[in-house]
């Protein structure tokens, strides 16, 4: 016995419906997919960015000690024929304010948006399914 495909247009139209609830089903998962990757994605960029503007801003408050330490010694040291201790402490501030600075910079996320691309290239692909 062979069986033959049944030529019922209800049957066809059924078929194709089918397709379209299937192709809708995993364009919705995808989707879903890619925002619970966008969230983890923006955490990771928030928490890189807030590390980096915690560094630059010790960097800023050191920067700034650091070259008072200095002018307080020059205009003491002047008087007192010791600006070695002030001018230290300066300095090392301002060593600490450039290594801060570096781990600011370091901590800056390389592309803070990938998501977008990656969405987009997503829905393509989902279009191209859907369509054909």
């Amino acid at each position: 016995m062979q069986h033959q495909a049944s030529t019922d247009p209800s049957r066809i139209d059924r078929s194709s419906q089918e397709l379209a609830a299937d192709a809708i089903h995993e364009a919705k998962r995808l989707l879903a997919a890619e925002l619970t990757l966008a969230k983890r994605d923006l955490r990771r960029s928030a928490a890189a960015l807030s590390r980096s503007a915690v560094a630059f801003g010790v960097a800023g408050v050191a920067g700034l000690a650091g070259i008072d330490a200095l002018m307080v010694s020059l205009a003491v040291g002047q008087r007192r024929n010791h600006p070695a201790r002030g001018a230290v402490v300066g300095l090392g501030l301002l060593a600490l304010a450039a290594a801060a600075a570096l781990v600011g910079r370091s901590a800056l996320p390389r592309s803070p948006l990938p998501i977008a691309g990656r969405i987009a290239s997503d829905i393509e692909d989902v279009a191209q399914r859907v369509v054909g």
